[in-house]
């Protein structure tokens, strides 16, 4: 073997199996891959061993005659899976790189009110919204209570957690009152939304109406 200088060496190389073997093109591509650490000169050659150094060493010679590319790392050892297409990765950064963010929504504040046919059944749903990381609370719509439960990318919904209550609108006051706020102090205890009626004023009977 001819001597080579080492900056013109690139030792200590690894394949894992599938490029080189020991028996020359073009019949090779079904002879015994070669495993193991070689090394490879300027002019391109490979041998087999980490450096010139190790020992007699023999010409590895790409399988099927299909050249490896010199530009891979030299590094450490690459593997390929077999199912991964570069041209697929490409176009994934390329949609990646090119894609707009989609804007996200705070939660807007938003009344429901009761229509005559809520007033006709006595009770009608209320939507609210709580701050994850604060006693913080928002009264929403059906639309947005919705979006936050169903995650709706346009929408902080990783942000704000969503409950929907009923709530009573006629009878005798005093029971209306006095059901609205055990529908409320359930929430506060089972859903840990502490100072939740304050939020509503402790006014148990809005929207109530006489019958």
């Amino acid at each position: 073997m001819a001597y080579y200088p080492k900056s013109q060496i690139k030792s200590e190389l690894y394949t894992n199996g599938g490029e080189y073997t020991l028996f020359p093109p073009p019949n090779n591509t079904n002879a015994t891959p070669y495993v193991g650490y070689y090394y490879q000169t300027s002019n391109g050659t490979k041998f087999t061993g980490k450096t010139p150094q190790d020992g007699p060493s023999q010409v590895l010679y790409p399988i099927n005659n299909k050249a490896i590319s010199p530009d891979v790392n030299f590094t450490s050892p690459i593997i390929y899976n077999e199912f991964i297409s570069f041209d697929n990765i490409n176009n994934q950064y390329s949609r990646i790189k090119n894609s707009t963010p989609i804007p996200r929504i705070i939660p807007p504040f938003n009344l429901t009110f009761p229509t005559q046919n809520d007033y006709d059944l006595g009770v009608f749903s209320r939507y609210f919204c709580k701050k994850n990381n604060e006693n913080k609370y928002l009264e929403i719509d059906q639309t947005t209570y919705q979006d936050l439960n169903s995650k709706k990318s346009t929408i902080a919904w990783d942000l704000y957690t969503p409950l929907t209550t009923l709530w009573y609108l006629t009878g005798d006051k005093n029971t209306v009152a006095k059901a609205n706020k055990g529908l409320i102090n359930l929430i506060e205890q089972n859903q840990k939304w502490y100072g939740f009626s304050h939020y509503l004023k402790d006014n148990f009977t809005q929207y109530y109406l006489e019958s």
